[in-house]
């Protein structure tokens, strides 16, 4: 089920929401509680209701690991344990088939592949449980309630692709009896941010995934393209992935608060960062601290003496693990290393080198750094991600016509006009000037023209899905 369909927009939503407060007021708030949960379960199950029950089995493998770390003083064997059924079922799932074919490749093996199918989200509930396990090792963690954990890991807005959550941010927020009770205001604003994400994932960013769908199926294929349509298509890409992800965290937030619930910021205006420290700390904020904390912290921790390039080195891996974390393949171990190698000459620069660089030239080589990690990230295959590198470069490219921007763009008949550059041009300024939504909608108020504004966004949205078939959030697939 997606945010974006009209069957979650008018069925599922009104239902779960009316349910949850009736029975909060009528009943009890633990009883709206699982109604809240078996609503998130169903969210989950009509994707494939048969990968329902590995879920189900992930949560209550956990909570029972969770509950005997809390009771046994010999918790070490229980931690390590339960983190290798962890890394071993989201191993098996997500990499499986990519290591037969590598062992088919090395060895000169013929084994044939599993084909398995990734189960919906399973990235973000695995390793939001392995947060969870770690910090009951340490002692961080004395939750006992199973209804709230469910919740933890169930809740419907962020269970498909984040924020990763952390125990301490939200078991506070399922115990409290008052966010069982109708909050105006929260519903408010939780609409409101709400329209505004629906509104840039079908009407911003599905549209640039024409433009960058075409450019990266050519050269995935091996076709090649002039210089102007390898830039438009990873242009495209770009915008395409963060008003998707940007649009995607906004409904997420959006939902949590029609339920009182508030969800971590996950993004915030990476296109605005001037250097590739600062885009990581604006760019999948949950994935960032979680990595930070959970791989990067105990890798440093594992030295006997931190040295300044031994922490680069644990930089350099973490991202690494990072990279392949988004997805099986060499494409995305190579967008991980580009990511740790500009974090490495990032921190060298600024500790070691220490010259000030203008802030435009910043902007520029992490812009620059950001769209070629793009090109693995979205290309199906190394060969197409190093073409699509070199017709940027004009090399092996097409000719490029005399008027370059009245071709048919990218051997699929679909015109990239004046229209096409403007909404490029345009999409990059907005990145750039605009406010972040966390920042609208604290600062959102009860007037007649907000009120207006909504409309519009969420008029926008449902229209532009009613004429839409299957558009899922690109995370989705990691």
């Amino acid at each position: 089920m997606l945010f974006n369909s009209l069957g979650f927009m008018f069925i599922f939503l009104p239902l779960c929401f009316g349910l949850y407060f009736l029975l909060s007021y009528k009943a009890s708030f633990s009883l709206a509680k699982f109604s809240l949960a078996v609503f998130s379960l169903i969210f989950y199950a009509w994707w494939d209701w048969r990968y329902l029950g590995l879920l189900l089995f992930s949560i209550l493998f956990n909570y029972s690991s969770a509950t005997l770390m809390l009771k046994n003083k010999s918790k070490k064997l229980i931690f390590i344990f339960a983190l290798c059924v962890n890394i071993s079922l989201l191993c098996y799932f997500k990499y499986m088939d990519f290591f037969i074919e590598n062992l088919n490749y090395i060895a000169g093996f013929n084994l044939p592949l599993l084909h398995i199918v990734l189960p919906l989200g399973i990235s973000f509930f695995t390793i939001t449980q392995i947060a969870f396990l770690v910090d009951c090792y340490e002692g961080l963690v004395k939750e006992k309630s199973l209804s709230n954990y469910v919740l933890f890991v169930t809740f419907f807005p962020h269970l498909i692709a984040g924020p990763i959550l952390h125990h301490k941010q939200m078991m506070p927020q399922f115990a409290n009896k008052q966010n069982g009770l109708l909050n105006g205001d929260n519903i408010v604003k939780g609409i409101f941010i709400f329209s505004i994400g629906l509104f840039k994932k079908v009407i911003v960013a599905d549209n640039f995934a024409i433009w960058a769908n075409a450019g990266f199926m050519a050269v995935d294929s091996g076709s090649s393209l002039n210089i102007f349509e390898a830039w438009a298509s990873v242009l495209s890409y770009a915008l395409q992935l963060y008003f998707d992800f940007s649009g995607y965290c906004d409904m997420a937030i959006g939902l949590g608060l029609l339920f009182n619930i508030v969800l971590p910021v996950n993004f915030n205006s990476p296109f605005k960062a001037c250097n590739i420290i600062d885009y990581w700390k604006r760019w999948h904020i949950s994935l960032t601290n979680f990595i930070t904390t959970y791989i990067y912290t105990p890798i440093v921790r594992s030295f006997n003496y931190p040295s300044f390039s031994k922490i680069l080195f644990a930089t350099f891996i973490t991202f690494i693990i990072a990279g392949i974390w988004h997805g099986s393949g060499w494409n995305f171990f190579i967008f991980g290393a580009i990511h740790g190698l500009g974090l490495v000459l990032n921190h060298i620069w600024q500790k070691k080198i220490k010259l000030k660089m203008p802030k435009a030239l910043g902007w520029i080589c992490t812009m620059i750094l950001v769209l070629i990690a793009f090109v693995f990230f979205r290309a199906k295959n190394f060969d197409g991600a190093v073409l699509m590198l070199k017709n940027m470069l004009g090399i092996d490219a097409l000719p490029l016509p005399q008027k370059a921007y009245k071709i048919p763009l990218l051997l699929n008949n679909i015109h990239m006009t004046d229209f096409g550059v403007a909404c490029i041009i345009f999409g990059f300024i907005f990145c750039l000037v605009a406010k972040n939504s966390i920042e609208l909608m604290n600062g959102f108020k009860t007037c007649w023209r907000n009120v207006v504004l909504v409309a519009i966004f969420l008029a926008s949205g449902i229209l532009a899905s009613a004429g839409i078939s299957y558009s899922e959030f690109i995370y989705f697939n990691f």
